[in-house]
């Protein structure tokens, strides 16, 4: 990496970090300086805004879940495309911090920013390879894929998955009361929906761990909860 780049990433780490401690929105470029011991005309040389460190931050952690993905150890074809799927969500207990301020920024302008830039790395990084391993369980009839671009349409629906999945959170949140029964009825539906369009067994599709997923969620909808005391 090139002197340039270090400096660049070290800005986006740092600016990571502040805002899944402090939040996005307490945050300031100048925290950002501090933190860095980094002067103005250096932040912006790269950066015209910390709404632009945003976004290049959520290309970074796209690209970052995509490095874990491809080092995921597993036998069959559809492992690896449940692999996948978990790696593509930010419902893991490594990202709680992160998923806090997803949320907190949904309803605001900076949140469609944030959303565009995880989607368009997504569909650089995790689409190609899902059509690859749906292209092979379709050759082996492990799945079928019955009409030309299904592809699409699948990923298409398992992005809008999070989208659903974060209403839910901010729902429960808003109503205090927690989110297990409402997130199980949506990975349950969004597994067998999966698992119909595909034409593939039942039970074939993890999409989420929920043992490991609802504690985490249960503890972010809590943080959420406090915003509004």
């Amino acid at each position: 990496m090139r002197k340039g780049e270090v400096r660049r990433q070290a800005i986006v780490d740092a600016a990571n970090a502040l805002f899944c401690r402090k939040g996005y929105l307490e945050t300031t470029v100048d925290d950002i300086l501090e933190e860095l011991n980094c002067s103005k005309g250096s932040f912006y040389h790269y950066f015209d805004s910390k709404l632009a460190v945003l976004q290049a931050i959520c290309e970074s952690r796209v690209q970052q879940s995509f490095e874990m993905y491809r080092q995921t150890r597993v036998t069959t074809t559809r492992e690896k495309l449940n692999a996948l799927l978990y790696w593509t969500q930010p419902f893991r207990p490594e990202e709680e911090d992160w998923l806090v301020v997803m949320l907190r920024l949904r309803m605001r302008g900076e949140g469609l920013v944030m959303d565009g830039a995880m989607r368009q790395s997504q569909r650089l990084l995790f689409k190609p390879e899902m059509e690859n391993l749906l292209l092979i369980l379709n050759e082996t009839g492990a799945a079928h894929i019955s009409r030309p671009r299904l592809d699409d349409v699948v990923f298409e629906a398992y992005t809008a998955f999070t989208d659903e999945m974060c209403e839910v959170i901010l729902q429960c949140a808003r109503q205090g009361r927690g989110v297990a029964a409402d997130v199980t009825q949506v990975v349950h539906a969004a597994r067998f929906l999966w698992e119909r369009v595909l034409d593939m067994d039942y039970g074939s599709m993890v999409l989420i761990r929920l043992d490991e997923m609802l504690p985490v969620l249960e503890r972010v909808a809590a943080r959420l909860r406090e915003d509004s005391y």
